[in-house]
């Protein structure tokens, strides 16, 4: 009788085993024997590791092979580390004053009532490029989109001032389809959430996020007396799953579909100010409007700024959404794996009469790891920043003044550009907080990739000298001289597969292909 050992099975039925194991589970496998070794080093193991390894999962069926896609990863993945685009060309800025980027798609008004859109293409993930517009019967103030559920989300510009004797003042949100600008065929009826704001006279601003079926939207009121507003909708229902308001609030995004991260970072009681990520539990909805410190999950402190330190800005980056997957009719070969983003928190700070940016980069995986840790009967749990901030964040100073073109992160990157001089030419940075691509110590020739492993040492803006280590890999690429000596680039924002560098003077876009 034969040994029944896994080696004595037919190879074909060690294949498929194989195939349906983790990636670290392979590469263990890997080390068992000749036989397993041969394995895994076949198209079909050697794709998933390259998946894991890019932060990427694997699409739909499609006539491309197990082959044609790990060949297809491996030229995105040598072309992004080493930032060799494969076509670059202008396209021009519409006149409006509204614009967004998201999954691939970027979007710009021509007038109040006109969004102009363009699928961004890519030769790595077959995409095409396709422009439409979209005609509304409505004045947009601000928008936000997720073409992966054909869903764009309107904030009417109000026609007309409320009553006199009125209290509020009602703003009305959209839902619509992103490709034809009709109603979402998905949004209750009528497709409108209608918020009423406390204040009736004063302007606001807006800070939109999408995630999966989750809407959330921040009230900023330009009236001292006003306090902000935060309100998460179910928009396929149009329930409200919490409103939160506080002069505190300054900024929010999904970490995860059950978890909201809302940042805080002016408290006028306090001696030292510490800016606060607190964390609410979305399964737990609230019909009540409640404050910050009603019923939060826990809360990740800062270290308090010294006394001469004044906070004046806080917000947080972060694309794709936790849950955002492409549509699954595009039949991509693979796409950006849901949930591996990074975070980018960024705080105005005014010292010695100067405001002075700084950016903390942070997984969200570090948080969600610490909230998973609670016990769930734990509430309005304190997580120290020695417990959270050290080893699992990089906190420095920015590379350049805040911008309107805020889209600087998608996936685990994050891309600025430098001023050029007389002397040198614009730079194109790419900073990579891919740590398994880092452990793999993929560097490309030339020496364009390195690695910063070192401690950043933050003096003369906490109470005490703050030191952070997060590693991340920096890609640099010299920009072609501008056609005129005057021209240059003031920002750069990425999607999956593209980099749009920004022109803001000469209203102008170059995009740059992958």
């Amino acid at each position: 009788m034969e040994d029944p050992t896994l080696t004595s099975l037919p190879v074909e039925l060690i294949h498929k085993i194989i195939s349906l194991l983790d990636w670290r589970t392979i590469l263990v496998c890997r080390e068992v024997c000749r036989l397993f070794h041969s394995i895994v080093q076949g198209d079909s193991a050697q794709y998933e590791i390259e998946l894991a390894v890019s932060g990427m999962v694997d699409g739909p069926p499609s006539t491309l092979t197990t082959s044609d896609r790990l060949a297809l990863l491996k030229e995105r993945n040598a072309a992004w580390e080493s930032l060799r685009w494969i076509e670059s060309r202008d396209i021009p800025m519409m006149q409006g004053h509204i614009w967004e980027l998201y999954g691939d798609v970027f979007a710009q008004s021509s007038t109040s009532d006109v969004l102009h859109f363009r699928q961004l293409p890519s030769k790595y993930r077959k995409i095409e490029e396709k422009t439409w517009g979209v005609a509304l019967d409505i004045n947009v103030r601000d928008f936000t989109m997720d073409p992966a559920q054909d869903l764009l989300v309107l904030i009417e510009e109000p026609t007309q001032l409320p009553h006199i004797n009125a209290t509020t003042r009602s703003i009305r949100i959209h839902l619509r389809s992103l490709t034809t600008g009709d109603r979402h065929r998905l949004a209750p009826q009528p497709a409108i959430l209608v918020h009423d704001l406390n204040v009736r006279h004063a302007r606001a601003t807006y800070t939109l996020r999408v995630c999966d079926n989750l809407l959330g939207i921040l009230f900023t009121l330009q009236d001292e007396d006003a306090d902000p507003e935060l309100t998460i909708w179910d928009w396929s229902t149009g329930k409200v799953i919490l409103t939160c308001f506080s002069s505190e609030i300054a900024t929010f995004a999904f970490l995860s579909s059950r978890f909201l991260l809302v940042g805080s970072v002016f408290d006028s009681e306090a001696i030292n100010i510490q800016a606060r990520l607190y964390v609410f539990d979305m399964t737990k909805p609230s019909s009540e409007t409640f404050g910050l410190w009603a019923d939060y999950s826990c809360v990740f402190l800062w270290p308090e700024f010294n006394f001469w330190t004044n906070p004046v800005a806080l917000s947080i980056r972060s694309d794709p959404s936790p849950t955002w997957q492409p549509n699954p009719e595009a039949r991509l070969p693979f796409s950006t794996a849901p949930g591996d983003r990074l975070l980018i928190i960024t705080v105005s700070l005014v010292n010695n009469d100067r405001i002075v940016p700084y950016d903390m980069f942070v997984s969200a995986d570090t948080l969600l790891s610490h909230i998973e840790a609670l016990p769930t009967e734990v509430r309005s749990r304190e997580i120290k920043w020695d417990e959270w901030g050290p080893a699992g964040t990089r906190l420095m100073r920015s590379l350049s003044q805040p911008s309107l073109w805020v889209c600087y992160v998608f996936g685990t990157k994050f891309v600025s550009l430098t001023e050029p001089t007389h002397t040198s030419p614009q730079i194109l940075e790419m900073w990579d907080f891919n740590q398994l691509a880092m452990k793999r110590d993929a560097k490309v020739q030339g020496g364009i990739s390195h690695h910063v492993r070192d401690t950043t040492v933050i003096d003369k803006v906490f109470a005490d000298e703050i030191y952070t280590s997060l590693p991340y890999r920096v890609i640099k690429r010299t920009l072609p001289p501008h056609s005129s000596p005057e021209l240059s680039f003031t920002a750069v924002i990425c999607s999956e597969d593209s980099l749009i560098l920004v022109d803001s003077s000469h209203r102008y876009l170059r995009l740059l292909t992958f």
